[in-house]
């Protein structure tokens, strides 16, 4: 009897283990994913026709070109580390 709470306690840590694995590996899988993504934005806005949008709208590309570029500087010189920008914008209208 006692062997059988030993091999269910073992089974228990292993599928925990397992579990933590598969957690850490998804939680991996999804900050490719969301930095593909910013990627993505990134490029978006980096390559896209200035002349083609309105005032507002290039104003706002024109600074976060600015943004990109000035992160880009400070990570490229080793400059201490760069936060991730809190706000989430929508790109359908660039």
């Amino acid at each position: 009897m006692k062997n059988l709470v030993v091999i269910q306690n073992d089974e228990h840590t292993l599928r925990k283990e397992r579990w933590t694995k598969d957690l850490s590996l998804e939680q991996r899988r999804l900050e490719i994913e969301e930095r593909k993504l910013q990627w993505e934005q990134e490029k978006q806005i980096m390559f896209c026709d200035v002349n083609a949008l309105d005032d507002d709208q290039r104003t706002y590309v024109l600074a976060k070109r600015a943004q990109f570029a000035k992160m880009a500087s400070i990570s490229s010189s080793g400059g201490g580390s760069v936060g991730e920008t809190s706000d989430a914008a929508d790109f359908s209208s660039v």
